[in-house]
């Protein structure tokens, strides 16, 4: 459910002799925007898990391919170099 679409909701009156809005489009709307929020709170759940599994998979597989440097050929960096 967007934002705009519960701007926009707008609910029943109640019967000739009562005032106020109609209980059960209310309850209804509330009963559906939960529904939605649930929905969404578990799909939003899910792509943070996927996200931690995929950058804990990069970051395992950095840790196994990626160069590393090696200072034993002597180009180690010298201080002006590291600024750049």
């Amino acid at each position: 459910m967007a934002p705009d679409q519960v701007r926009r909701q707008r609910f029943r009156r109640t019967g000739f002799g009562r005032r106020g809005l109609a209980e059960e489009h209310v309850y209804a709307f509330l009963r559906r925007v939960v529904d939605e929020l649930t929905a969404r709170d578990a799909v939003e759940a899910c792509l943070r898990e996927e996200n931690t599994r995929l950058k804990n998979a990069l970051r395992d597989w950095q840790g196994q391919f990626a160069p590393r440097p090696s200072r034993m050929d002597g180009s180690a960096w010298t201080g002006d170099q590291q600024r750049r």
